[in-house]
């Protein structure tokens, strides 16, 4: 806030600098959370396509808000809007081969009633 009132063209750059070494100091855990969940994966079973698909969603999740709180830092409100509807589509286009599988299934399940 403070680099704002003075030079606010610098203020977007010091908080993505802020928020990147933020980031890099949570990699550890990060890393040892998804060790531990596919490891919880792999013993129940579950197909490894629907931990990763999970992954993948949380990811596009983190990264497209923090992509829209950036622009929004920047005083960029409609782009930010864009870039968070962009990440809901992208991640529709993850998750819409499990719905198609799961609604197979249950199509399969009715119909053998």
């Amino acid at each position: 806030m403070t680099v704002r009132q003075y030079k606010k063209e610098y203020a977007a750059l010091v908080g993505l600098a802020v928020i990147t070494v933020i980031l890099f100091f949570t990699l550890d855990t990060l890393g040892e959370t998804i060790r531990t969940v596919s490891d919880v994966t792999e013993k129940s079973g579950v197909d490894a396509k629907y931990f990763t698909a999970v992954i993948k969603v949380v990811g596009v999740a983190y990264i497209t808000q923090f992509a829209s709180e950036i622009l929004r830092d920047g005083g960029e409100n409609a782009i930010a809007v864009k870039v968070e509807l962009a990440g809901k589509v992208f991640i529709l286009g993850l998750t819409l081969p499990i719905v198609t599988e799961f609604l197979e299934v249950c199509i399969n399940a009715l119909s053998a009633v």
